[in-house]
């Protein structure tokens, strides 16, 4: 008797994932590929540009010259008019220091961090964000202009 031989069974396809393909390449035991607009053109595409705006977010991060005002010199310095557009308090260990940081925004559109750092007088606690503060340079009067309230004029004490 004869043995028959084993019929040979075709090679499976091989698995895809949804929306990528063959993007990543590899061997294909099939003979004829049935290239999808997704899988060759768009998804490559779209993984360029995500990776090119990663590279330039982090460009950008890395060259950023944004300064954060601080100390008595540079406040007494600086001249304030404009909003608050954030304000937050950094508390910081191990004597839990309480510094009351804020952005200002003027009407130059120019973003300044300021950090209030071991200031006496409470403005701190005074100022909100969208309140005005106006303040001369190489003075330490700062005028709270709010809405429902009378504006204060507050003598910053370090």
């Amino acid at each position: 008797m004869e043995q028959a031989s084993p019929r040979r069974r075709p090679p499976r396809p091989k698995l895809k994932m949804p929306l990528i393909g063959n993007m990543l390449g590899g061997s294909s035991n099939s003979s004829a590929k049935d290239p999808s607009f997704l899988s060759s053109k768009l998804t490559p595409l779209i993984v360029g540009v995500v990776i090119i705006i990663y590279a330039i977010d982090y460009v950008r991060s890395k060259n950023d010259t944004h300064r954060v005002y601080q100390g008595v010199s540079d406040i007494k310095e600086m001249a304030w008019d404009g909003k608050v557009a954030k304000k937050w308090v950094n508390i910081i260990p191990p004597d839990n220091e309480i510094h009351y940081m804020f952005q200002i925004i003027d009407a130059k559109g120019e973003v300044k961090t300021v950090d209030l750092g071991d200031e006496k007088a409470g403005l701190g606690d005074l100022m909100m964000p969208k309140n005005t503060l106006i303040k001369k340079a190489g003075s330490f009067d700062v005028t709270v202009k709010r809405y429902f309230k009378n504006d204060t004029t507050i003598v910053l004490k370090y």
